[in-house]
């Protein structure tokens, strides 16, 4: 898994996009099998202001299934992405345990 990391509004060193991979690859390793790709997408909100506005959003592309998309936000770009990491887990989890536990109804053919 390998994500696509897009910051906005804020430099991003090569030490946090390597935090960004490590974090990901922790965070849904017990998926890995299931994700298609994973976007990062990293932004300042209000610029160099201060304050808690660094914005971290992952959407994760599942073949067959609808992307799951989520965010945070914190006072530290680092804070933002832990946060964010942990909130997919558990909607791929979530996706995950809803399409184990679909029964598909099984109906005999219909003779003509």
């Amino acid at each position: 898994m390998k994500p696509t990391i897009v910051a906005k509004g804020v430099k991003l060193p090569q030490v946090l996009r390597d935090y960004v991979v490590r974090r990901l690859q922790f965070a849904l390793s017990h998926a890995r099998e299931a994700i298609g790709a994973v976007v990062v997408r990293i932004s300042d909100q209000n610029g160099p202001k201060g304050g808690v506005d660094k914005q971290c959003r992952i959407q994760i592309t599942v073949p067959g299934m609808p992307s799951i998309i989520v965010s945070s936000k914190a006072g530290r770009i680092a804070e933002a992405i832990d946060l964010c990491a942990h909130r997919a887990a558990l909607a791929i989890d979530r996706l995950r345990s809803r399409t184990r536990s679909i029964e598909h109804a099984r109906f005999p053919a219909l003779d003509s």
